[in-house]
């Protein structure tokens, strides 16, 4: 279960927050919306072994890794 993140600018107490109606209202928004949750993070990918090839944006491995030939021709 993902943790609820708030942004850095949130204020410490809900008083001094612009949505705050005052007692009887309260937040103006809702806690479930409110203005300074962040979205939650994605998960981190794995980097492929393609990845910076130019022929796997749009096709798999064409028969070699073109990514180790091109590290092979850098190299000289």
């Amino acid at each position: 279960m993902s943790e609820i993140r708030y942004a850095a600018d949130k204020p410490k107490d809900c008083r001094y927050c612009y949505f705050w109606g005052g007692k009887k209202k309260g937040c103006e928004l809702g806690e479930d919306k409110c203005y300074y949750i962040l979205p939650p993070e994605e998960p981190k990918k794995e980097k492929s072994p393609c990845g910076g090839c130019p022929y796997a944006k749009n096709h798999p491995c064409i028969g070699f890794c073109m990514v180790k030939l091109m590290k092979k021709g850098d190299a000289k």
